[in-house]
């Protein structure tokens, strides 16, 4: 603790009685695992990631203090429900609600035989969910399935959703969609509204991963494009002005995009450190080792800005970096 010293009497400085806040030094990958689709809830003992299934299990869990350094944990979800079939677990998002936490997945719906939305549910961020439902909560068959759901509290509390229909299975269009929760976030109410779809040409035959970021006045509709396993995938945004639009995409799209030996950086979310600085979490290859048979998708972080209607981002980084703040 600083002091300063009047007449021989110590004195203690307002910076020294003020909680020390540090920045922490990183590399990318942070966690260096195949780790698909992560996503990372900021809880109050620490950062929660989840991601696609691997390493013999349905959804995999890790856990930092520092958004840093991490711990690999065990499966956060607790069995399937009856309805579907094993194997095919992806893209887990993560809210709390009503003392709660809502684990939002992609399952493969046996009926259908299309993936499709659930819900899961715990009392802790670290698991286990259960899902009891007796059907899939999206299953839009007749557009390929439904995939990435992402769930998003505006302003005022009210609860959204947003996904992907998985269209590029049958060669259709994807759009991102979006539709108002319930307060429990376990039923859509209202209609589902398009938000946007694949036309440029650098997202190829699909969008996906939608991340909503609301930031002085503006949402931010983060999106993944393009083939997930090439160099070709990567992130753009769109910007409205509520929650479901509409929604103009970035001139200048993508942002995040393949450069030197990080290769296809995209399925994004956003989180905070303890200093509110907003940071991208997203998964990559390793230029060269694209593609499930011969490379892995590692998890990284880097900092991202949203401000005036507009997303900045550097590029993804590989060197020593200055890293989160943590107090």
């Amino acid at each position: 603790m600083k002091k300063l010293f009047l007449n021989g009497m110590a004195l203690l400085t307002l910076a020294g009685c003020a909680q020390a806040e540090k920045h922490v030094k990183y590399q990318n990958p942070v966690l260096n695992i195949n780790f698909p689709d992560p996503f990372v809830l900021k809880t109050s003992e620490g950062y929660y990631a989840y991601a696609t299934n691997g390493e013999g299990r349905d959804i995999q869990m890790a856990f930092s203090k520092d958004l840093v350094n991490w711990e690999v944990k065990g499966d956060a979800l607790g069995g399937l429900p009856f309805w579907a079939q094993g194997g095919l677990t992806w893209a887990p998002e993560v809210i709390q609600n009503e003392g709660k936490y809502l684990m939002y997945y992609t399952l493969r719906d046996r009926e259908s035989n299309y993936q499709c939305i659930s819900i899961a549910e715990s009392d802790s961020p670290a698991g286990p969910f259960k899902d009891t439902s007796d059907k899939p909560l999206i299953c839009q068959a007749d557009e390929g399935g439904s995939i990435d759901a992402s769930p998003f509290r505006d302003q005022n509390g009210d609860l959204y959703l947003y996904w992907k229909n998985d269209g590029n299975a049958i060669g259709f269009l994807t759009y991102i969609y979006g539709q108002k929760l319930s307060k429990d976030g376990k039923t859509l109410l209202d209609k589902p509204v398009q938000l946007i779809h694949n036309r440029e040409l650098w997202e190829g035959n699909l969008v996906e991963a939608p991340t909503m970021h609301y930031q002085e006045g503006y949402y931010y509709l983060l999106f993944s494009a393009s083939d997930f396993a090439s160099d070709l995938y990567g992130v753009g945004y769109a910007v409205g002005k509520s929650p479901l639009g509409e929604f103009k995409k970035f001139e200048d799209n993508p942002i995040v995009y393949s450069v030197g030996e990080v290769a296809g950086p995209g399925h994004q979310t956003v989180t905070t450190d303890d200093a509110g600085n907003t940071w991208l979490v997203y998964h990559a290859w390793t230029a060269g080792f694209t593609g499930d048979d011969v490379g892995k998708r590692t998890m990284r972080i880097d900092p991202i800005q949203f401000k005036d209607g507009k997303v900045s981002f550097k590029e993804p980084t590989l060197s020593e970096q200055e890293g989160p703040v943590i107090k």
